[in-house]
């Protein structure tokens, strides 16, 4: 079979795409070539540019580089540079991002098209019903591809009924740094949980909840606060840790003082090495996300914690997917405080009865089947292979 070369074109190579593209990269029959700016412009942690240096073995990668460009408050972007790649370079095809606001996609898919080449969209998709221009511009869009490569089912199901043809549709799912997850599972003890619990809080017996992730407002992190306020007027208490950084911390502190919840909150900060995050995430009982739950998702089942998140799909992200309720997780009414309280009280008392081993077990699951770099590798690599 001929070796096929497709170009994967990125905006940015965020960190946790790392280990998706090594393991794409080690196909013998397809040569993928990463294209991306070199950084990004958000906080958002960015491959280093290094490892273009790095041979394949190495776990380096293919990797050219273009200039971002963004105008009319950062909504738009043209990457300078990408279509000289194209006119110098001999692709069969060429994976890019679905987003319709990317002007020099439009005009580099065109490009390519005219030359007989295959498109495919890496995309979240349609996760909702829509109306109007926007809509139709992504019908458009999409449209121009030979496969659309989605987060999850559900966007597949909505596009089918919205006259997609499903052969064109193939859900490729998410991941995180899979083999470091495997690799630290197995320092997780019993010794080390009583450990991390008691360095993080003064009542280490007590169950622990948390957010891994930016704290942003549009997450709604502060219904997290308000459900232990009322947990405690309840009589049941837990703890909540907070891992990561963003704008919403101080009002979360603020609040957090407010409800008089000092000793049972721990602001940790962003954390970045895998070890450390295994242990945090190992430690706690339950991760609550109240809004869009997103990689917080795989993250913590990757760990062995269970997620609660809200249960309305037309605002969810679509890892939300990997959340099998009463199994390793559950979902609440969505801005419903009080469903959230129940949700939590609900998940330990449904806990009581199985072991710590087992509900990890549980999340291990999920990710070990679908959620990882390898599925990822497997299911792209059937896309490029069959179109």
């Amino acid at each position: 079979m001929k070796e096929l070369n497709i170009a994967i074109v990125y905006h940015y190579a965020a960190h946790y795409r790392l280990g998706v593209f090594q393991e794409l990269m080690q196909t013998p029959d397809i040569e993928y070539t990463l294209i991306s700016d070199k950084g990004s412009d958000n906080n958002i942690k960015t491959i280093d540019p290094k490892n273009s240096r790095l041979t394949i073995k190495e776990g380096g990668l293919r990797w050219l580089f273009v200039k971002n460009k963004t105008f009319i408050k950062n909504k738009f972007l043209y990457q300078k540079g990408l279509l000289s790649i194209f006119r110098n370079n001999d692709f069969d095809g060429a994976i890019f991002l679905g987003n319709i606001y990317y002007l020099s996609t439009w005009i580099c898919v065109l490009y390519l098209k005219m030359r007989g080449k295959k498109i495919y969209f890496w995309t979240h998709g349609v996760t909702s019903n829509e109306q109007g221009l926007k809509w139709k511009l992504r019908k458009l869009f999409y449209g121009l591809g030979d496969r659309v490569l989605l987060y999850g089912e559900n966007a597949k199901k909505v596009m089918v009924a919205n006259g997609f043809k499903e052969n064109k549709l193939t859900a490729i799912y998410n991941s995180l740094d899979y083999d470091a997850q495997v690799e630290n599972r197995s320092t997780i003890s019993k010794s080390l949980v009583d450990k991390t619990r008691r360095e993080l809080f003064s009542n280490p017996d007590v169950p622990i909840i948390f957010f891994v992730g930016r704290l942003t407002h549009y997450k709604k992190l502060d219904m997290i606060l308000e459900a232990v306020k009322s947990l405690n007027e309840n009589g049941t208490h837990v703890n909540v840790l907070f891992i990561g950084d963003g704008e919403a911390k101080e009002t979360l502190k603020d609040l957090t003082k407010e409800y008089h919840l000092e000793n049972q909150v721990n602001f940790y900060g962003a954390v970045y090495e895998e070890k450390l995050l295994c242990s945090l995430v190992s430690a706690a009982d339950l991760c609550v996300s109240p809004g869009e739950v997103g990689l917080t998702a795989i993250t913590s089942l990757g760990y062995g914690t269970p997620v609660l998140t809200h249960d309305d799909f037309n605002f969810q992200m679509p890892e939300y997917e990997a959340i099998i309720p009463k199994f390793n997780g559950n979902l609440f009414e969505r801005g419903s405080k009080e469903d959230l309280v129940l949700k939590i009280e609900d998940w330990f008392s449904l806990s009581k009865n199985l072991s710590r081993e087992t509900i990890r077990q549980n999340c291990y699951t999920i990710i070990d089947e679908k959620y990882n770099p390898k599925h990822q590798t497997e299911l792209i690599n059937n896309c490029i292979r069959t179109t």
